[in-house]
């Protein structure tokens, strides 16, 4: 309003006198101004109208605008009427737009409105002849009532309350059904059969929702809903039964029962928690009866389980263990075979009416279920394995401990379906109290096995044991389990096309029917020390063929004898009557304590195999058996004079290595220290000593050469048989253990044939008759004058004293034939004798020509080339000890200078002889010579 007043002032009031020029009167008008119709003013323009009508504002389609204030509020606070004008022009022609548009769309719509309004004519036409037939069919009607009788009606009336009497019967018949539901349900449930009787609960609820109105229903559905609840009751009490013995069919009614309940998802939560529960009380029962055997009279039904498994006895500690795997084995097969159900019929029981969700969640909760099982039947075998001390039992009986607890853990990671990332996880449970209680009595063991093996050892006879030529460590009845199994690749193979959950199921599928996979092992518990009770634990699925079972029979054997067949007499007596009938041995030289030691090796093998985490304890225990046996070899045979210097240089370190980690130190009286660790008490064993009836001092048995030969050879077999061990042995170990396994391979295994050296120098030095070869060639005169084309006597007996020796030697090996290697080792010493005696004669010649040391050469000479027919050694050893020593006599004074410093091997006496005889030749003066001579050799023999 205030814009207009402006606008007025500015136009000023209306008056008769004259306007200005381009003003027209102007008058304030109500709306209808600016909407009044001009529209004939306007020309018709297609093209204008379109554009009017696109221009025109959205408040304009708005009833509910106020499009006054909306057209004075665009005004600008200073508004000429000119605007106003023009504004008003544009808006009529706005309006002229939308009239024309109107007009044109009524006129084109024309025909079809006069359609409709015939149509709608019509309709009325139609709804007045209804009205018609209506009013004469209420005439008919009610003439029809007046003349109808009271007769008539009265039989309408009785026929309505006979139909009406009959559903009263049915509902009355429904109503007596239901009220003898309660007796149905009873014997439907006798039968097990949840499904049905759920089923009809539910069918009796709707008829009772349905027949509510009457009096007599209204408690029955509480009634029904408590049956309900009671049904579930006992579905969860045979669902729990389940669990220790599974049958497919009452398992099926109860999944049935389940899914109609519509809670398949918390009935696997139950389930689970009854496995729990059956598992605690399963091994609480086993363990009770056996705990009232052990303590008759004591009442230990309160006891807690851990209790009870202290009172278990050493007589029924096994056949307890036995029962108490068979029962949690029953208990896991149980739910392996729920586990199949759920696969292979799980779908089917609602004719796949299953949510996906649920299908999943039951899946998830069974494959959570494996681990949750098998962690709570470890916390029970974990619990009563530490209850008691293992170390009193005897080895065949804790083997068959370990045997039983090893199977059980197989089915364990067979029940979870474990790969080898999980394996170590899963059964870390039941691993780690039984690798205490193994390293323990482990220990014990070994103490009491050297012990025994010392003791075998000074009462060893050396005296070979006949086995088969083709002897083999993993022929021998303790190592038979290393062999693979045939029975894992047939009953995977024999039948590819199985499901995943029994292919290759070797624990519980075929047992589903009968049996359980300990059978063979409890017949050991029952005969733990019978003789093959070490065999029989691991080879329960082995499928051998009957040929390969009698082989298996023929190798339980310790020995065979090659020429009969039969076994042998043990000991020295099996060993002088093999002597006495002239047998030699043929194959390979074994004595009793090495086969006694590659016994023992067997069993450890047997722990390593069951419990892999004291793998490591184990084999370094294996290395010390061998080391003993090495030691004893070593001490037993080896001469002084062979204990040191070039002969053992590879021996030295080992030997001492053996005595050092060993041995108990010699205290001379003083008190020992008190072991810092269990595996320091058992690691130091006293020295054997050699038995007194073995004697290698006498000629008549040239120095115990058999004993030698048997020792010897027995030692490096022994090493051959660890050799063929070794790659099992690593695969026992981790990576980082094995460092110990080569070096221990690399320095003592591998220098076993280094023995012989050091053995057999006591033989071969009275092969030769030393100082009466030394002496003789002293009495030769070397001062000739002229060249010698005979060599001297003292050759010619040397040569029929090794002749002689050879005979002798050939002859005194009787019951065992002599190995190549043995016969080299010892004409080896024989020609380092011979050698030595030559340099040493050579070494007291006080004066000595040229011609005479042409002589020198020629006894050498003649020396080898018999040597050469009488032996087979080419090319003869350390010839060149002899030949630069007698060469060294042409050297002129700084070559021998030069000489002497680079053979040490030469003594001092021999080196000043070699002086004497030289500096008699040389030029100047021979007394300064000499002693620089001398002073040099002092020199040499102080650096050594």
């Amino acid at each position: 309003m205030k814009k207009i007043r402006e606008l007025i002032d500015q136009v000023g009031k209306p008056s008769l006198g004259p306007r200005p020029n381009g003003v027209d009167d102007i008058t304030i008008s109500p709306p209808k101004y600016f909407f009044h119709d001009d529209s004939r003013q306007f020309a018709t323009n297609p093209q204008a109208d379109r554009e009017a009508i696109e221009n025109i504002e959205e408040v304009y389609y708005k009833s509910a605008s106020d499009v006054v204030a909306h057209e004075l509020n665009k005004l600008p606070d200073k508004t000429a009427v000119q605007i106003i004008n023009n504004r008003k022009k544009i808006l009529q022609q706005q309006h002229s737009a939308v009239s024309k548009k109107l007009s044109d769309v009524i006129l084109e719509n024309q025909p079809s409105y006069t359609k409709e309004l015939k149509d709608v004519q019509e309709l009325q036409r139609s709804l007045h002849n209804a009205f018609v037939i209506c009013s004469n069919g209420r005439r008919f009607l009610m003439s029809v009532y007046v003349r109808s009788s009271e007769a008539s009606l009265a039989l309408l009336s009785n026929q309505q309350k006979r139909q009406t009497l009959l559903t009263l019967l049915d509902s009355l018949q429904t109503i007596k059904t239901l009220q003898h539901t309660d007796v149905r349900l009873r014997e439907i449930l006798e039968e097990e059969d949840y499904a049905g009787a759920i089923q009809l609960c539910f069918e009796c609820q709707t008829a009772a929702e349905t027949y509510r109105h009457y009096h007599c229903i209204k408690d029955l559905s509480s009634k029904l809903q408590d049956t309900v609840e009671q049904i579930e009751e006992q579905v969860d009490v045979a669902l729990s039964k389940s669990c220790k013995s599974f049958d497919k069919s009452s398992y099926t009614k109860l999944q049935m029962a389940y899914h109609l309940l519509g809670k398949t998802q918390s009935a696997m939560d139950q389930l689970l928690m009854h496995y729990t529960s059956s598992i605690h009380n399963t091994a609480f029962q086993v363990v009770l009866g056996f705990a009232e055997l052990a303590s008759p009279g004591q009442n230990l039904q309160k006891k807690q389980y851990k209790d009870l498994c202290q009172h278990i006895t050493k007589d029924f500690y096994i056949p307890c263990l036995m029962e108490l795997c068979k029962a949690l084995w029953s208990v896991m097969n149980c739910y392996y075979k729920t586990c199949r159900w759920h696969k292979e019929e799980f779908g089917v029981i609602a004719d796949g009416d299953i949510d996906r969700e649920v299908v999943e969640y039951v899946n998830r909760k069974l494959q959570h279920g494996h681990h949750r099982v098998w962690s709570d039947v470890q916390s029970r075998i974990r619990t009563y394995i530490l209850s008691s001390d293992l170390s009193f039992f005897s080895y065949d009986e804790f083997i068959v401990i370990l045997d039983i607890v090893k199977r059980f853990i197989l089915i364990g990671e067979e029940f979870c379906q474990a790969d080898d990332t999980e394996t170590q996880q899963i059964t870390d449970n039941l691993n780690e109290p039984l690798r205490k209680q193994t390293l323990s009595y482990f220990y014990s063991h070994h103490h009491g096995r050297i012990e025994e093996l010392i003791m075998f050892l000074e009462n060893e006879s050396w005296q070979p044991c006949p086995v088969k030529s083709s002897f083999d460590v993993f022929g021998m009845q303790e190592f038979r389990f290393l062999k693979p199994s045939f029975s894992s690749t047939s009953s995977t193979s024999s039948n590819p096309g199985q499901d995943e959950t029994t292919q290759g199921s070797k624990y519980f599928h075929p047992f589903s029917t009968k049996g359980h996979p300990l059978a063979d092992l409890e017949k050991l518990s029952q005969n733990p020390n019978s003789q093959n009770s070490t065999q029989a634990g691991h080879n329960a699925y082995d499928d051998f063929s009957e040929d390969e079972e009698e082989t298996a029979d023929e190798l339980l054997r310790d020995y065979v004898d090659e020429r009969t067949g039969e076994v042998p007499m043990s000991s020295s007596s099996s060993a002088q009557s093999i002597q006495s009938a002239g047998f030699v041995q043929q194959g390979p030289i074994l004595t009793n304590t090495a086969l006694h030691v590659l016994r023992l090796c067997g069993s450890y093998l047997k722990m390593c195999d069951v419990l892999k985490p004291i793998a490591v304890d184990v084999v370094v225990c294996m290395s010390q058996l061998f080391d003993l046996y090495f030691f004893a070899v070593y001490e037993f045979f080896s001469s002084p004079e062979g204990r040191g210097g070039r002969l053992n240089e590879r021996l030295t370190p080992t030997i001492q290595r053996i005595e050092e980690s060993l041995f108990l130190p010699e205290n001379n009286g003083a008190s020992e220290a008190e072991p810092a660790s269990v595996h320091e008490k058992f690691s130091k064993f006293r020295k054997p000593v050699p038995c007194a009836l073995v004697d290698l001092s006498s000629p008549a048995s040239n120095y115990g050469i058999t004993e030698r030969v048997v020792a010897t050879e027995s030692l490096v077999c022994l090493a051959e048989q660890f050799q063929h061990l070794q790659k099992n042995l690593e695969q026992m170990i981790p990576q980082t253990k094995k460092a110990f396994l080569h070096q221990f391979y690399s320095q003592t295994v591998r220098a076993a044939s280094d023995v012989r050296g050091p053995a057999y120098l006591g033989v071969a030095s009275h092969a030769v008759r030393y100082s009466e070869t030394v002496e003789r060639m002293s009495s030769v005169n070397w001062d000739v004058k002229d060249i010698m084309s005979q060599h001297n006597f003292y050759v010619d007996q040397l040569l029929h004293e090794l002749k002689a020796f050879k005979t002798s030697l050939t002859a005194s090996v009787t019951s065992v034939q002599m190995p190549e290697a043995v016969s080299r080792v010892i004409w080896q010493h024989c020609v380092h004798y011979s050698n030595y005696a030559f340099v040493e004669g050579f070494s007291n010649v006080k004066k000595c020509s040229n011609e005479g040391r042409a002589l020198m050469q020629l006894d050498y000479q003649q020396f080898l080339m018999k040597l050469e027919k009488l032996t087979n050694i080419r090319p003869i050893p350390n010839r060149e000890f002899v030949e630069a020593y007698i060469k060294a006599y042409y050297l002129t004074e700084s070559d021998l200078e030069s000489w002497m410093k680079c053979h040490p091997e030469y003594s001092a006496k021999q080196l000043s002889s070699l002086v004497s005889c030289s500096a008699s030749s040389y030029s100047g003066s021979n007394r300064k010579t000499k002693q620089k001579m001398m002073s040099l050799i002092d020199e040499l023999t102080n650096r050594k």
